[in-house]
């Protein structure tokens, strides 16, 4: 018996190490197929991330607005009315939001394209100047003629379609389409989210009995300790991002109007909506700013990128510490791992999804580590007398079966 497990164990290393061997040179296979498969399931992804999302509102209206009386009960109509109340409370919230954002940055984006529309000429020739007295271009290519009049054309022709295109979109067939998938995926989605959310009780208390049914009462409350830690560092990092991105966004925009610099508000909100991108997200913000306040000057471009350098260094020693604190646990390192390989699989969407999931991966393997580093310690009489046995890694108390959201 002890040689037949010997040999299945070892038989299972051969399998796995084949299958690194071959995963190691067909990633770009891999990867093909993760997106294939992610695209199938995009309803079912976008409505589980609404759901996420939608939760950490939802939680927090619940429980501040609707609370139990001394007794920890709910009254029968307050029972009843709780959650589809709450529910409906963030979605007009977050619509409202929305539309508001959309109202008021739509038009701002449309005036500030006519507005440097008429500015390319007299920037194309600041830079022509700028180029034409340059001692060491005229050193490196004394030949070199800046065609002033072609690259303004070309640039007015370049603004003027896309100002167009903001006003009116004449879509092409290929378009249309993929804007009606985008459309019917995430109105998919958002009716998944709302089932999820209204019955997440039942459908924890479903996943509990499907799995206690395959696997023992140990690795079970297990899997719940992981599925609680996920749900738990998404949601602090949602909450910790949000209000990151609005303070971030703020002070950007307030900074703008003190130091002169146009185009605040809608600068503002750019930056405000990147900075939900961890780490490259205010690399873009500060490119699309320095790129609509260039049209005004270019010396301003210049102190306006300086501006957002030193308050990038604010907001990363002093305000992300305090808002977000520690809640995703991850250092700097695989932060941009996780980013790096989000993004190659899923783009922007795998960018923001890759921080939490590779937090969660982060504890458990650190948990993991504790608990071995303990354990060896015990055997070998490291550890206090008090010290029977090292905590085991992803183990929750069993006292209901399946514990309750936060």
């Amino acid at each position: 018996m002890k040689e037949k497990k010997k040999f299945l164990r070892q038989l299972m290393l051969v399998v796995v190490g084949v299958t690194l061997f071959w995963a190691l040179f067909n990633i770009s296979t891999i990867f093909s197929a993760i997106r294939k498969l992610m695209m199938i399931l995009s309803p079912c992804i976008i409505g589980f991330m609404l759901a996420m999302i939608l939760n950490v509102p939802m939680s927090a209206i619940e429980r501040d607005f609707f609370k139990p009386d001394k007794d920890n009960n709910y009254g029968p109509i307050k029972a009843a009315v709780k959650r589809p109340l709450s529910l409906a409370i963030t979605l007009l919230l977050c619509f409202g939001v929305v539309a508001a954002a959309l109202s008021l940055l739509i038009p701002e984006i449309i005036d500030t394209f006519s507005k440097m529309y008429t500015q390319v000429p007299e920037l194309v020739d600041r830079i022509s100047r700028h180029i034409s007295n340059s001692k060491l271009i005229a050193q490196i290519a004394p030949d070199f003629k800046f065609d002033s009049a072609m690259i303004t054309d070309r640039i007015q022709s370049a603004m003027k379609d896309s100002e167009m295109l903001l006003k009116t979109i004449n879509s092409t067939y290929s378009f249309a389409s993929s804007v009606v998938s985008s459309v019917i995926n995430f109105i998919i989605g958002l009716f998944f989210a709302i089932y999820m959310l209204l019955q997440k009780e039942k459908l924890k208390q479903q996943l509990y009995r499907i799995t206690t049914a395959f696997v023992s009462e140990k690795k079970a409350q297990r899997l719940c300790y992981v599925c609680n830690m996920a749900k738990e560092t998404f949601s602090k990092f949602i909450a910790g991002q949000g209000i990151e991105a609005c303070i971030l966004g703020s002070l950007t925009c307030i900074g703008m109007l003190i130091f002169g610099f146009p185009n605040a508000f809608t600068v503002g909100v750019v930056v405000a909506v990147t900075a939900f991108i961890p780490i490259v997200g205010a690399i873009i913000g500060c490119a699309i700013g320095a790129f609509f306040v260039m049209f005004t000057s270019i010396k301003k471009a210049l102190l306006f990128v300086l501006f957002m350098i030193i308050l990038q260094q604010i907001d990363n020693n002093f305000i992300y510490p305090k808002v977000v604190g520690k809640s995703v646990g991850l250092p700097s390192l695989w932060v941009l791992f996780a980013i790096t390989v989000g993004g190659a699989v899923s783009g922007v969407v795998g960018m923001f999804v890759s921080v939490p999931a590779c937090s969660v991966v982060y504890c458990l393997v650190r948990e993991l580590v504790d608990y071995r580093h303990n354990k060896l310690a015990l055997e070998r009489g490291e550890l206090p007398d008090e010290t029977d046995q090292p905590p085991e890694p992803a183990v929750i108390e069993a006292d209901s079966p399946a514990p309750e959201e936060a």
